[in-house]
């Protein structure tokens, strides 16, 4: 059993891909739009991604634009976390990730043997990152 996180967006779906794909040195592995399915869609929704998987390293994440006539909200309580081995690694993904968005909580040596920080990326997406410090 493997959990892989559905992200939707309101147009800009292939922006996001894309830069995540830059940021966490993916690759997109598939990537079809409304207008390339056999059931009918609005024309204002033919180019939309209708489904985008993008894979780095072991993960994945799907992607798609949500049509128009479905509610959309980026306001919730997911948060995607992030763990890595290497500090610096992690700090160079981090600022990636927050160019355009807002750093909620920079990175920084916690408590509880971590770096950790936090961030909301120019999607609205909240990203957590966290690297175990090596003792």
């Amino acid at each position: 059993m493997k959990l892989v996180p559905y992200l939707n967006y309101r147009g800009n779906a292939e922006e996001a891909v894309n830069f995540y794909k830059d940021v966490l040195d993916g690759n997109i592995e598939m990537l079809s739009r409304y207008g390339e399915a056999p059931m009918p869609c609005d024309d204002a929704d033919k180019q939309k991604i209708m489904h985008a998987r993008l894979v780095f390293g072991t993960n994945m994440i799907m992607i798609s634009d949500m049509p128009d006539k479905y509610p959309f909200s980026t306001e919730g309580n997911i948060s995607l976390s992030i763990g890595m081995e290497d500090p610096v690694a992690m700090e160079k993904v981090f600022n990636a990730m927050a160019a355009g968005g807002t750093v909620t909580m920079p990175l920084a040596d916690q408590f509880w043997g971590s770096k950790f920080g936090m961030l909301k990326d120019k999607f609205g997406i909240v990203w957590m990152f966290n690297c175990e410090v090596k003792k």
